[in-house]
């Protein structure tokens, strides 16, 4: 049997009650700051520059570490697409600047639109999200029912208020409308095809100013439909752009993924996203997608770099898994040949302890598995270990942790 892990499903999710009540404070400190605004940017990682024609997909990892990158200037050439991708960051990315931002180009953190599978291969990979966001439900395939959008708000399955046949619903999205923390869209609730994926989050800070000419693009990708059955519409992401000056006529969008099929007043589009523009002279005239926000600068709320909740499998059967799995059919991340229970260890940083993860595995022309870890998160917050028992069915699969907290 084949095994891939998709380190775009290793998420974490929990509630975000006790931040919300803190932020009450915002509108009070914004009216005591002055109209000068430092993005706190050092410039280690240089000018981020695109200019090539066509789409540059970014992979560089910041300077310091995290997500958190640390720009003198960030320019988008107009024909130019910058593509950041949940295939390649699974968490919301900041990008600070101390220069001037100017974007005539495409910054694309677009959720994958979902797709009817042909096969059951295609069936087990979740349309991808962008970065913070979360992909797209999967299809009822081979005797095997439709899976909700992943999530905190992952559309649900099953839907029957429109036609007697099921169908998915759109995702939604856990952002408040200050942005912090920084969250993208959950995905589309799988039907007949797989659901949309939700858009990606991204905070753009400038200490002199930010010019959007072309676009910055945060939906959540359109669900798919085969005869009167359409898949849920990825919810948009987030956008935080903020700047002394904030200008252009270009496109800020963080709208959701539209529905797989829509017949008369069916339709299960993914929820709006947030953009919020903080600026003390705002003057874009350009066109905002989703639900806008605006306001005056006053503080980022950045993470702590080493204080962002991680989950991961470690191990499987005693076999490393890689710390970056490619999630290839082609190319399996481990190659296991076994019909006897196997041992999973589960590692996690900065989740609370007695947390108790969940194991899910998607495998070709055999019923889906969800498996609880044995027990709790035991260790210390800043690492933490657990096993999970799971007997694999033959042929690929695809595994996920996912682990869910309130606090």
């Amino acid at each position: 049997m084949q095994l891939k892990f998709d380190n775009l499903r290793q998420r974490v999710r929990g509630a975000l009650a006790c931040l919300r009540l803190a932020l009450l404070a915002i509108p009070v400190a914004a009216a005591l700051q002055g109209q000068t605004f430092s993005s706190g940017s050092t410039g280690a990682d240089g000018d981020l520059i695109i200019s090539a024609p066509g789409v540059t997909v970014f992979t560089t990892a910041p300077s310091g570490g995290g997500s958190i990158y640390n720009f003198k200037t960030i320019q988008i050439a107009s024909g130019s697409t910058l593509k950041l991708s949940g295939a390649v960051f699974s968490g919301p990315l900041y990008f600070l600047a101390s220069g001037a931002v100017t974007i005539a180009g495409t910054i694309d953190l677009s959720g994958q639109n979902g797709s009817v599978p042909a096969t059951a291969a295609q069936r087990t990979v979740p349309a991808t999200p962008g970065p913070g966001g979360y992909g797209g439900g999967l299809a009822a395939f081979g005797g095997n029912p439709a899976v909700p959008g992943f999530g905190p708000n992952g559309g649900g399955v099953n839907d029957n208020s429109c036609t007697p046949r099921n169908e998915g619903i759109g995702g939604g999205t856990s952002a408040t409308q200050f942005l912090v923390p920084l969250v993208g869209g959950s995905g589309g609730g799988g039907a007949i095809a797989n659901g949309g994926a939700g858009g990606g989050a991204l905070l753009i800070a400038s200490s002199v100013s930010i010019t959007v000419s072309g676009v910055v693009t945060a939906v959540g990708g359109s669900g798919a439909g085969v005869s009167y059955v359409g898949s849920g519409g990825g919810a948009g992401g987030g956008l935080r752009l903020v700047a002394p000056v904030v200008s252009g006529s270009g496109t800020i969008t963080a709208a959701g993924g539209a529905t797989g099929f829509q017949l008369g007043g069916c339709t299960n589009p993914g929820a709006s996203g947030i953009v919020r523009i903080e600026s003390f002279q705002y003057t874009f005239t350009g066109t905002v997608g989703g639900t806008l926000y605006t306001a005056s600068p006053v503080a980022l709320f950045l993470p702590a770099v080493t204080g962002l909740p991680t989950i991961s499998v470690t191990t499987i059967n005693g076999i490393n898994i890689p710390p970056n799995p490619t999630g290839s059919f082609t190319v399996p991340d481990v190659l296991l040949n076994s019909t006897s229970p196997l041992a999973v260890s589960i590692h996690a940083s900065n989740i609370p302890l007695g947390t108790i993860p969940t194991l899910h595995f998607y495998t070709q022309n055999f019923p889906d598995q969800t498996i609880t870890a044995t027990a709790g998160l035991a260790g210390t917050v800043g690492s933490s270990t657990t096993t999970a028992t799971v007997t694999l069915n033959p042929g690929y699969s695809i595994g996920l942790v996912t682990a869910t907290w309130s606090q």
